[in-house]
């Protein structure tokens, strides 16, 4: 079995968010996610990229791994799902957990009627409005 890097993966490894996909794994770097689903993973990468896409712009930075903070992208996943999930009606509580994130992006898949017509606009405010949680 071929393993897939979660695209939501900073969400999982904090054990903040779920996803019946996702399988924790340990690697030289520390702890990381890997997605069990060929499909789910090209889901939520696909819808990741897309996020990024939107947000990066607000956020005034490159898709450049050497000048982008990691924070950008820890921003982009938590503040998006938790925008994806407002978007869809559950919750509007930034501290509410998604148990399932392939649920999730499976039921704005079927509300918006594919993965292209997902709004990522509307939840930009979301991704550049999250606080990351210090460390202690």
């Amino acid at each position: 079995m071929e393993e897939y890097k979660c695209a939501f993966s900073n969400t999982l490894v904090t054990s903040q968010f779920g996803c019946e996909k996702g399988a924790q794994v340990t690697r030289r770097g520390g702890p990381d996610v890997v997605c069990a689903s060929d499909e789910a993973h090209q889901q939520c990468e696909k819808l990741f990229q897309r996020m990024k896409q939107t947000a990066l712009p607000a956020f005034g930075v490159e898709d450049d791994l050497l000048s982008m903070p990691h924070s950008v992208l820890v921003k982009i996943q938590f503040g998006g799902l938790l925008g994806l999930q407002r978007l869809q009606g559950d919750s509007t509580d930034e501290s509410a957990a998604i148990k399932n994130i392939h649920g999730l992006v499976g039921q704005a898949i079927g509300k918006h009627g594919g993965l292209d017509a997902i709004p990522c606009q509307a939840f930009v405010e979301d991704m550049t409005s999250y606080k990351l949680k210090r460390r202690r």
